[in-house]
């Protein structure tokens, strides 16, 4: 008997692990050539019937929802009902639009298993749905016809309905004019259906649209949504949250040891975990390069893993998923954080065989947490410095900061930080996936805070700036060339006769890494009497503001002859503009 049932669970793996190797194929082919691949199967429907919930939604917005009607067509009604939770609903709220662009998907699918399923199964849902678009009235048998009944609509003359031309007819709500004419088209094609197939159901789907209490249905049925998508890891987003929960390394949950190194066995009653993300997981960083390292039984379980932790990202984001690029999203930001969650715990260590053992160690769910405390960590050193600035102090914006020093803060204030990378692959921000993002970010944010102390120890009234734009660089190169002029320390706009002398005398070198040398010493010593400090008190941080603010000098004006530049157009001074 035990040798019976081994071969029986043997050939059942076989087929399974057939079936995924498949599906994965599928998800990483082009869209046209998936849906072929589909449509060609010697079995489509088994085929499409053995798709993870999560994986067939992919593959639709991947291929083009009315392109997947015939794959929709042979996909059983619990991979219906996962489209119809992720795909209809704005927040806690049903968008009637959706329903009807997702109601007209299922009805081509095939509009007489839609309707029997709806009315048996989702009879509340759709119920709601009707009662949103559709006035009825129901005719006593010796009650006359009403003469306004020109715009109803009736099967068996006592059962009328209409769709009502106004928004305003809506109960209270506004849908898009222009969805009003698809949502009448369908549902008068869905009643008709059902009237054709059984004209007693029909009476009763009327009959109990009329009486349904809308709000009370949509509460209900975003509950037991709830419940449905919770089974697959979509938890409410105010419990989804959790998974940015900082986590101390010493507080890393170990996996039990059975399961290290000795995966969990096939089991045929539990379905194989989605692979949707599998083709975003490239590159060559260490979580890519050890998950080559690992055992394929355990990939299984990790996939399983890493599907959780997706959708427990796309619930505590709040991502609506409406299209495959929402579901990148999600993936990409996981494989980043437990990117960085791996270097983190190596300290930096990039090597792969190191990675593949914290894998096999920790839950991908702590590594990934533990990326997002290296965020956290600075999000919350910034926001804790903003709130004491000089800049909130003296209200002046962000934008104070100029472009870099803004870039990099204004990441950091995001309710999930994000590290500033200024397009260097192709974005302004992106997600931290390594310890050079948070090193780098780290070296600024100190620059800026260190900046932000000095600028609280200047005598400076914000109030005398009355023309140009005021930045950090603007303000400091202003007082500086002030002091040096032997002007009143304000921030008054300079004359640009007399400014002139200043710029004459800050590039009269003709050696430019000499007068880059000259120019930085003088300014650290402007800066030492202004804060009444020494210069070797002068913070590391903030030298390295100042060193940046004399070679973007010298770089814009380094090679420009001082007596013909036209000073109109030297933005890091505040120079009264010549009538």
């Amino acid at each position: 008997m035990n040798e019976n049932t081994n071969y029986r669970l043997v050939n059942i793996q076989k087929r399974e692990m057939k079936l995924r190797a498949q599906r994965h194929e599928i998800l990483v082919s082009e869209s046209e050539k998936a849906l072929d691949m589909i449509l060609e199967a010697p079995a489509p429907a088994t085929l499409v019937q053995s798709f993870p919930d999560q994986d067939l939604y992919y593959l639709m917005h991947k291929i083009g929802p009315y392109d997947f009607i015939p794959v929709l067509s042979m996909a059983n009604s619990e991979q219906w009902g996962y489209i119809l939770d992720v795909e209809t609903w704005d927040n806690d709220r049903l968008d009637l639009g959706l329903m009807t662009k997702t109601f007209d998907l299922l009805f081509q699918a095939d509009p007489q298993r839609l309707l029997r399923w709806v009315i048996k199964e989702k009879p509340d849902y759709f119920e709601f749905y009707l009662f949103k678009n559709m006035d009825i009235f129901v005719r006593e048998h010796d009650e006359l016809p009403p003469e306004n009944f020109d715009d109803y609509i009736t099967i068996d003359d006592k059962f009328y309905f209409r769709f009502p031309q106004n928004p305003w007819d809506m109960d209270g709500d506004l849908p898009d004019p222009g969805n009003l004419h698809e949502a009448s088209e369908l549902i008068e094609k869905m009643v008709k259906a059902v009237a054709r197939m059984d004209l007693s159901v029909y009476h009763g789907l009327l009959l109990e649209t009329i009486s349904i209490l809308p709000a009370e249905t949509e509460e209900e049925q975003f509950r037991l949504k709830n419940l449905r998508l919770a089974e697959k890891g979509f938890l409410p987003a105010h419990e989804a949250l959790g998974i940015y929960q900082p986590t101390k390394l010493s507080s890393l949950r170990k996996r039990p040891e059975k399961n290290r190194f000795n995966p969990a066995p096939f089991d045929p009653d539990i379905p194989l975990p989605p692979q949707f993300f599998s083709q975003f997981i490239e590159g060559d960083d260490l979580f890519v390069k050890s998950l080559k390292l690992l055992d394929p039984e355990f990939i299984l379980n990790l996939e399983s893993e890493l599907a959780a932790l997706i959708n427990k990202i796309i619930s505590a984001d709040k991502i609506k998923l409406r299209s495959k690029e929402d579901l990148e999203k999600a993936i990409i930001k996981a494989c980043d954080y437990i990117n960085l969650g791996l270097e983190v715990i190596l300290k930096a260590d990039k090597k792969p065989e190191l990675a593949q053992g914290v894998i096999q160690e920790y839950f991908l769910e702590d590594i990934f947490r533990t990326g997002s405390r290296a965020g956290i960590q600075l999000r919350t050193k910034a926001f804790n410095w903003f709130k004491q600035s000089f800049m909130d102090k003296n209200n002046l914006p962000l934008s104070f900061l100029g472009e870099d020093y803004l870039g990099v803060i204004g990441g950091l204030l995001l309710d999930r930080p994000l590290y500033y990378d200024n397009y260097a692959a192709g974005k302004l921000y992106r997600n931290f996936k390594s310890v050079l993002d948070i090193t780098r970010t780290a070296g600024t944010l100190e620059q800026i805070l260190a900046l932000d102390k000095f600028l609280g120890l200047l005598d400076v009234d914000i109030n005398s700036f009355e023309q140009g734009i005021l930045t950090y660089k603007t303000l400091i190169l202003t007082l500086w060339a002030k002091d040096r002029l032997k002007l009143e320390p304000s921030l008054e706009p300079i004359d640009t006769k007399v400014f002139k002398k200043f710029f004459i005398a800050l590039f009269s070198k003709s050696d430019t890494g000499k007068n880059k040398q000259i120019q930085l010493n003088d300014l650290i010593l402007w800066t030492s009497e202004a804060a009444h400090m020494r210069e070797t008190e002068l913070p590391k941080a903030f030298k390295e503001v100042l060193t940046d603010l004399i070679d973007e000098l010298e770089a814009e004006y380094g090679s420009v002859n001082p007596n013909n530049i036209d000073l109109r157009f030297i933005p890091h001074f505040l120079l009264k503009k010549e009538i």
